[in-house]
């Protein structure tokens, strides 16, 4: 007789595949905006898709700790403190970006930014319509 492993109530697999894709992202944004507009637009279009790509991977690191059926508890509230340190890790980099950085292209720092943040909305619609 084998005894089984618990299996996980959350899987972590689709949070790390959004978060690749996510740093992927980054390394395009930054090359193009370089090449369009120059240094400054590369390094901030950088800026901002890092700040979004830094707050998702705290949040994974944060709301992926807990597996089992026991912990169910401890799931949701890892999931609400992830989210809360995203919103407020998040906040706390365009501040200090803001306030260190003169060269700062602001438009460059929220479309790549924003842009992230569709791609942290897409990625698991597009695979979830392609699994069986």
């Amino acid at each position: 007789m084998s005894i089984s492993k618990p299996q996980p109530l959350v899987n972590v697999a689709p949070a790390t595949r959004q978060l690749k894709w996510q740093a992927a992202l980054l390394l395009v944004l930054g090359i193009v905006a370089w090449i369009c507009d120059g240094r400054s637009a590369g390094m901030s279009a950088a800026a901002g898709a890092g700040i979004a790509v830094i707050g998702q991977a705290y949040f994974v690191v944060r709301a992926f700790r807990h597996a089992g059926a026991v912990s169910a508890r401890a799931i949701v509230q890892s999931f609400y403190r992830g989210e809360a340190g995203k919103f407020m890790l998040t906040a706390l980099l365009f501040a200090a970006v803001f306030i260190t950085w003169k060269q700062v292209m602001p438009g460059w720092l929220f479309a790549s930014f924003i842009l992230e943040q569709l791609v942290a909305w897409i990625v698991p619609f597009t695979f979830r319509a392609s699994q069986p």
